[in-house]
């Protein structure tokens, strides 16, 4: 199985590098990101659409559904972005609150504001996988998701037991750097030798 996860296209939050609300719209600028991609990953010849069921996603699977002969997106909540407390909201990607918000958040101190742990998140990617492992063996799934979430999958595509802290620096220094509309390509291997089925191939930008 192929699989293709594209980062939505940018919104206004990106473009002012926030934390987002989960009904955030795409901008003009991720609008056209979309449509650029969507000319490539038709040519992939998708048998699946997913999304996350935050608004930016679901606007970018809509407009690759068009150029997939209409091949449907569906929306999954496993594959959303991870979910932030109310107060994070609105504050910048790097400042003295996220920096706050990510320790208590890789310590599993959360507890107000409607946000998930660390050991909460690794449960939903698990999920995740475990519902792409469910797809038939010859699929090519275009997932549609979000920067924190894509990268925390790759990162733990063959272990569930959670990072370093200084490893989980590192992986959140390089989110900051993704793409809006970027591709990451795995794939899955259902049968054959070898405790990970799973692999990373390559990321491409737009």
């Amino acid at each position: 199985m192929e699989v293709y996860f594209v980062r939505h296209g940018q919104t206004n939050g990106n473009l002012a590098r926030r934390h987002q609300h989960p009904d955030t719209q795409l901008n003009e600028v991720g609008v056209e990101q979309i449509n650029t991609v969507a000319k490539e990953i038709v040519t992939l010849e998708p048998t699946h659409i997913i999304s996350s069921t935050q608004l930016r996603a679901v606007e970018s699977a809509s407009i690759i559904s068009r150029y997939c002969d209409g091949l449907i997106p569906y929306t999954n909540e496993a594959f959303e972005e991870l979910k932030r407390p109310s107060f994070m909201i609105g504050n910048r990607y790097v400042g003295l609150t996220t920096a706050w918000y990510v320790w208590r958040w890789f310590w599993g101190s959360l507890s107000d504001g409607g946000g998930e742990s660390y050991g909460d998140f690794l449960n939903r990617i698990k999920q995740a996988r475990n519902y792409l492992e469910s797809l038939p063996d010859d699929s090519r799934v275009i997932v549609v998701s979000h920067a924190v979430f894509t990268n925390m999958f790759v990162e733990h595509l063959c272990s569930d037991k959670p990072m370093s802290f200084r490893r989980a620096v590192k992986r959140f220094w390089h989110i900051l750097k993704i793409r809006n509309a970027s591709i990451i390509h795995i794939k899955y291997i259902a049968s054959g030798k070898g405790i990970c089925r799973w692999n990373f191939v390559s990321s491409t930008k737009v």
